[in-house]
This record gives C-alpha cells, sequence and structure tokens, in this order.
C-alpha cells in the first residue's frame, strides 16, 4: 500500500514534518525491502478533489527555477488535487525545461540537479520539451546551448519531444535592466538577424546530434499578437512576425508555433463599474475556459495568425505556458492590482480546476478552429520570473509536503458577470514592466 500503510505515502503525516523527515523514512524503507526506487518520489498532499484530467497525453507541467536549482528530488509526479480515496491521481506526462542551466546558478549543484531531474523523467516516462536561450550575450548563449546538448543526452532520444530556442524575446525591449540590453543589443537581435542567425546555428548542431526529426520552437508571449489583425508583432524592438516568417519558410512543418499566454497579465481587464477594486465580471470572463472566454479567445487570435503566415489551418501549435497567482505579485501591472479577489488562491485553483477539464476546444462548433495540440501549465513552484517574486506554483517552496489548497471547494467556481458587465477587448496577455 506504499509508505505508513496507506495508497497516500503522505497522507498520515501531520502538517509541519518536513520532508527531510520523510526522505530519510522513505531511505529505510527501501533499504529494508532491497527496491530500487527514487529517492521519495515526491507528490505534494491534498485532501481536495478538482477532477480528473482531459486529454493527460495533451498536458504537461513548466519546470520552475526554484525547482530545477534546489529540488528537482521533488518534482510533481502526479497533478495536484486529482485523486480521491481510492481513485488515483492522474500522472504528469509531459514537462517544459526553459533552459539545462544558468550562469547564475551555482555549480556545484548541476550535476545532482540534473542526475535527480534525469531520473525523474525515466521513472514516470515523462516527454520533454528542453529549452536553449537568445541574449544579448553571444557567449553566454553558447554555453546555455553545451549545457543544453549535455542534458538531452543524458534524458535521451525517446523522451524529447521538441527543443525551443528562445523565449518571450519580443519583451527583452521592455524589461532592458534585467536583460542587460541596450540599443544596440536590441538592433543586433533584430535588424542584425542574430535572433535568427543563432536560431539556424543550434538546429544545424541539433541536426548533426542525431536530432533532424525532432520539432523545434522559438516561443513567444501574448505582445507577439498585437499589431495588426493578420499578422504578428513588427516593430523595431521585436520583429516578431518576420523571424516567424523565416524560420517557417526554411524548416516547414518540422517548426512548432509556441506562445505564452496568460488572462492574468492582460493590461486591459477592467475593474467593475462604479467600483474602485472589484473585478467580479472580469473574473467571470478571466477564469472561464469556454470559446468566448478570454484565454481561449486569445489562442484563436493566434491559430488564426498562425494560419495567415503558413497557409495551413492545422499547423502545429502548442500552448506553452498558462497559470494564475495565488497572491498578488509586482508583475502585475494592470488595474487588477487593486482588486483583491482577483490573485487568491481561490481564484487560481479555479483557473487550474478549468485546466485539468478543459476539452482543449478554442471555437464553437459552428466555426471550428484547431486547437493546440498541447498545453503546460505555469508552474511546479513560486519562482522568480524578470525579477519579480512570482506565485504561480502548484506548491508553494521546496520541502513542502502540501500542494497549495483553499478550505471550501465550494468556492471554486467561475463568478456569474455583474448586470451589465461587456467583456472587454484582450490586448492580449503579457508580462508589462
Amino acid at each position: 500500500e506504499g509508505f505508513l500503510g496507506t495508497a497516500d505515502p503522505i497522507a498520515r503525516i501531520p502538517r509541519g514534518v518536513s520532508m527531510q523527515l520523510l526522505a530519510v523514512a522513505t531511505v529505510i524503507a527501501v533499504a529494508a525491502t532491497g527496491v530500487k526506487a527514487r529517492l521519495l518520489p515526491y507528490n505534494c498532499h491534498s485532501s481536495m478533489f478538482l477532477g480528473s484530467v482531459v486529454h493527460p497525453s495533451r498536458k504537461g507541467i513548466a519546470l520552475d527555477d526554484d525547482t530545477a536549482v534546489n529540488c528537482s528530488g521533488q518534482m510533481l509526479e502526479s497533478w495536484p488535487h486529482t485523486s480521491m480515496r481510492y481513485l488515483p491521481a492522474d500522472r504528469m506526462k509531459s514537462l517544459r525545461i526553459f533552459r539545462a542551466w544558468a550562469p547564475e546558478w551555482p555549480k556545484a549543484k548541476r550535476a545532482h540537479a540534473w542526475q535527480e531531474l534525469v531520473s525523474y523523467v525515466k521513472t514516470n516516462n515523462v516527454q520533454v520539451l528542453v529549452g536553449a536561450t537568445i541574449t544579448c550575450f553571444p557567449e553566454e548563449d553558447k554555453q546555455s546551448w553545451e549545457w543544453t546538448k549535455a542534458l538531452i543526452r543524458l534524458i535521451g532520444r525517446e523522451h524529447l519531444i521538441g527543443l525551443s530556442i528562445g523565449n518571450e524575446l519580443e519583451l527583452v525591449h521592455m524589461f532592458r535592466e534585467w536583460f542587460k540590453a541596450d540599443d544596440a543589443c536590441l538592433k543586433r537581435l533584430w535588424d542584425g538577424n542574430y535572433t535568427l542567425n543563432w536560431f539556424r546555428e543550434v538546429v544545424k548542431d541539433f541536426d548533426t546530434m542525431g536530432y533532424g526529426d525532432v520539432p523545434i520552437m522559438s516561443i513567444f508571449g501574448g505582445f507577439a499578437l498585437t499589431g495588426n489583425t493578420s499578422t504578428f508583432l513588427d516593430i523595431p524592438v521585436a520583429r516578431v512576425d518576420p523571424f516567424l516568417s523565416a524560420v517557417y519558410s526554411e524548416y516547414k512543418n518540422r517548426l512548432v508555433f509556441g506562445f505564452n499566454l496568460y488572462p492574468y497579465f492582460d493590461p486591459n481587464l477592467k475593474l467593475d463599474n462604479h467600483t474602485d477594486d472589484q473585478c467580479k465580471g472580469t473574473l467571470s470572463n478571466a477564469l472561464c475556459w469556454k470559446p468566448e472566454c478570454n484565454l481561449p479567445k486569445q489562442i484563436a487570435v493566434a491559430r488564426q495568425k498562425i494560419t495567415n503566415l503558413t497557409g495551413n489551418p492545422n499547423h502545429r501549435f502548442w500552448l506553452t505556458e498558462v497559470g494564475w497567482s495565488t497572491k498578488y505579485t509586482s508583475s502585475l501591472k494592470s488595474r487588477m492590482k487593486k482588486c483583491k479577489q482577483f490573485s487568491t488562491p481561490e481564484s487560481a485553483l479555479t483557473f487550474y480546476k478549468g485546466f485539468l477539464s478543459w476539452n482543449m476546444s478554442i471555437s464553437e462548433p459552428s466555426e471550428p478552429l484547431v486547437p493546440p495540440e498541447r498545453a503546460f501549465w505555469f508552474t511546479m513552484r513560486d519562482s522568480p520570473q524578470l525579477g519579480y517574486l512570482e506565485h504561480f506554483g502548484l506548491v508553494e517552496k521546496c520541502n513542502d509536503a502540501y500542494c497549495k489548497s483553499v478550505k471550501d471547494v465550494g468556492a471554486l467556481v467561475v463568478p456569474d458577470a455583474p448586470p451589465g458587465y461587456v467583456p472587454e477587448d484582450s490586448q492580449y496577455s503579457h508580462r508589462h514592466p
């Protein structure tokens, strides 16, 4: 039955008991049986049930920096809040890794972190989208790619579903200080074609490793959907449309389009009429997953623009990030920072519950659009992003035994819109500086 005679290995552990103590107990149990196993297969404990995962093979989770560096032995093996009594939790089937390692991460931790990561992937038969960087610093990009190649070799071809090169590059000009990006860098990235040339160089090297049939992508955020109604963003500091046009022309069907989309960061969300701190109307539209709601409509715009660029309404497309913060984060710059109901565990877990049950549809049957093949939830644990500590994790921090939760599961419902509410026209969701 598992640890301590129960199917749930930590169901009988009191709150406050650390994961280190659980690890010691697991070592003793494994040693006693003589069975080889991962040290402390990890699943956060929850007494909530939010339902089973619809299309589990198409949904995965993104790996946050804190887990990657400090507790890769505690990666979620199942989706939180999907088990009930004798119903086992739905297993994680895919994982997005933003980068194999980073220059600012402790070198001494890398070998052990990778060992735990690779063990997780192989033990759970997880499919992996692995990433490499495009930045203002070519030498750092070269090192990032070397680390990515090393991790790919450890993970093994059978677990690799794609390679992403660059993430949300359209935001570099907004976060100049974080990216250490001056005018010369921005000109080099786009008009100097460094982004395109480095993408080509990485793909060429990837192919020489024997991965010429593995999908490739460069991932962008919601800001890349802005501009005119038919093409992607094209401004001097973010020439997304010319870049995507060039890589599609060269790599055709091997290229997968990937977008990170967050209703949470939509800059055009508005407070309820005649209020300074209420947002029931916005929450009714932003938390739901029906075709007429905020996120599916954004995904539909992405699909339409991909079709315009490729001429193919079925071209491959992944939703590479989506999530909601359980607390206010200073990276939230819209009017929603004034609404206390917006950044709460109740709102976040309502959105997560919708993600679990989402059938991947983005349109009405009368006007069908092909939905994304895959979707990745962001993320396992709270972690800094672009200089801000964010609270998008399903677990708060390393060594926590419990998932984030609420006392009243019945509160996890999309609220009804107030009378007279008209959904705002989204300006597409992305992090604002």
